[in-house]
């Protein structure tokens, strides 16, 4: 059959369908192709089940559309990566509730004379601390303040009278926490002042390897009970001129 005199839109028509619903020539949904992109992003894979979703809609009565199986992709993968930053976000977020609570474990524990449990909370001497350097150290609070019933975050406020500042960090890898330590005896309730170092070991980034360098009390009157009592937790302050 000769189809040369035969025009191109004869031999191969626009490929239009007209099944009952909406027709159209054959394309590509946007939608499903948006969803598969942002599924593979860090915060677009949270759009992209709802993206894809949507796609799925639109599907109904267009016949002429494409892209089911990247609509499903999208959703799939959408959910698989969003499952996965939520549990990272998760992990993150316990991790730095272990690493606020560790003045609190390792000051309950030499309270209740435990020192290995103290001992693992602890970087530097503490970690060697005998149940003897322990006991001597926390004797004096003990018997003026009582039992040590929590260790608190302190609330971000100025430094009054008896609300101290936090010593400036001495190395890079030194952070520094202000806390309460709450006491009760047959006196009542009394809230210190806490300056807690923590640091982190070389070369390690891992908030679950940063540990407890140094403990600081601040007493009523300007008093201050520090462990390891052998280092200095105030900045060098400069030397002064003895002449007059």
């Amino acid at each position: 059959m000769n189809t040369e005199a035969i025009p191109d839109s004869a031999v191969y028509p626009p490929q239009e369908f007209s099944t009952g619903g909406t027709t159209g020539p054959v394309r590509w949904s946007r939608l499903a192709m948006a969803s598969i992109v942002l599924s593979v992003l860090p915060i677009g894979s949270i759009l992209a089940p709802i993206l894809g979703i949507i796609a799925l809609v639109r599907f109904r009565g267009r016949p002429n559309l494409l892209g089911r199986g990247l609509a499903w992709g999208g959703i799939i993968l959408g959910l698989v990566a969003s499952a996965l930053m939520v549990a990272s976000a998760y992990g993150i977020y316990l991790s730095f509730m272990n690493l606020a609570a560790r003045p609190s474990t390792a000051l309950q524990a030499a309270w209740a004379g435990d020192p290995e449990r103290f001992r693992l909370q602890m970087v530097g001497p503490g970690k060697d601390a005998t149940a003897a350097t322990i006991a001597e150290w926390i004797a004096p609070l003990r018997e003026r303040f009582g039992t040590l019933e929590s260790v608190e975050l302190a609330p971000t406020a100025p430094a009054t009278e008896t609300t101290a500042k936090p010593a400036v960090a001495r190395t890079e890898r030194e952070m520094r926490a202000m806390y309460v330590a709450v006491f009760r005896n047959d006196s009542g309730v009394t809230r210190l002042p806490l300056d807690v170092t923590f640091e982190r070991p070389v070369g390690v980034d891992a908030v679950t390897a940063i540990l407890v360098r140094r403990f600081r009390f601040d007493l009523p009157g300007g008093a201050r009970i520090v462990f390891p009592d052998d280092e200095r937790t105030d900045p060098e302050q400069p030397a002064q001129d003895p002449r007059p």
